[in-house]
């Protein structure tokens, strides 16, 4: 399997030469927006990803990060049923132009991830697929992740672990410390070939696998995925409290941009 993805990496880094020599045409991308989740711990009655922050629904955030982004053609939204209406409403109050569909999610992430995959465009190589939740995202990190895909078929936002961590046994005895140095923590855009992600669902779905996020979709069809550290704070919004954080942040950027100018 390593050499098998040794040639595809070395395919894919002539694949991005050629183009930057010839000029050639980046592959289409589309970005998928998982936003279908009821969000039970965040609380309340309204799902997190229509929560204000800054006045901006967490939703909204997500998608113009992509809609910023000069690597995506196109947008996917995933969401409940019960709410398309008030994503189609956002969608146009904000004069989204990238929006390529609204579709209903499935019974679980992996199945709503798919089904915004198959949204996309027919013309389209590489699907980019992003929590909602993940308002803080920033087109830098989008551009990163979605460049290295490029090169290696497979990649994904992360950010590295600082904390020392423990591996406890079943009874919750600390057995080993784990080197933190090899570690990381998954974050979204994880972006794929499209024809490499579809197969990759399909298999795990006849195998009856069920997954937690899309790497391990990949992962464990044999493709190697390339980690990217994200450019910025790019948590997931939980619980009500993390919209403090994102308010926290959202006003250091604002006042880091002002110096600048």
């Amino acid at each position: 399997m390593k050499k098998k993805n040794e040639k595809k990496t070395v395919r894919y880094r002539l694949a991005s030469l050629v183009r930057l020599v010839t000029g050639k045409p980046r592959p289409k991308t589309a970005a998928v927006i998982l936003a279908a989740g009821s969000g039970t711990r965040f609380g309340g009655e309204r799902p997190k990803q229509f929560a204000l922050l800054s006045g901006v629904p967490v939703l909204i955030r997500s998608v113009l990060a992509f809609e910023q982004s000069p690597y995506v053609d196109e947008i996917v939204i995933v969401s409940r049923s019960e709410d398309i209406f008030e994503v189609r409403a956002l969608c146009k109050e904000y004069s989204l132009k990238k929006l390529k569909a609204i579709v209903e999610g499935g019974k679980t992430r992996q199945q709503s991830s798919v089904k915004g995959a198959l949204a996309v465009s027919e013309s389209v190589e590489f699907v980019a697929i992003h929590d909602a939740a993940r308002c803080l995202v920033t087109p830098d990190t989008i551009g990163h992740v979605v460049a290295e895909a490029y090169v290696y078929g497979a990649a994904s936002a992360a950010s590295p672990i600082y904390d020392t961590v423990k591996l406890v046994d079943p009874m919750g005895f600390i057995s080993k410390t784990v080197d933190r140095e090899k570690l990381v923590a998954a974050e979204t855009p994880q972006v794929f070939r499209k024809k490499l992600y579809l197969s990759a669902a399909a298999t795990a779905e006849q195998s009856g696998a069920a997954v937690t996020d899309d790497n391990s979709l990949i992962e464990a069809f044999g493709q190697a995925v390339k980690s990217v550290f994200s450019v910025g704070e790019n948590f997931k919004i939980t619980t009500a409290s993390d919209l403090l954080r994102a308010e926290a942040v959202l006003a250091r950027r604002q006042e880091k941009e002002s110096a600048d100018k």
